[in-house]
């Protein structure tokens, strides 16, 4: 998957959920940075690390 692509899909998400734009904003520019600072292993494995925790 590109980076595009994966904007395009938490864009769609965004839009969904009716997110208010400058937090659309906020999250489109952590991406671009995460996506600089990251491989795709490590986003993968650190992001869902961190969302199993929310259910703790």
């Amino acid at each position: 998957m590109t980076n595009s692509e994966a904007l395009g899909y938490m864009l769609l998400a965004c839009k969904e959920l009716r997110i208010e734009k400058e937090t659309v904003r906020k999250i489109r520019k952590s991406m671009y940075y995460q996506f600089d600072i990251k491989t795709e292993d490590e986003a993968d494995e650190q992001g869902h690390d961190w969302y199993y925790t929310l259910e703790e």
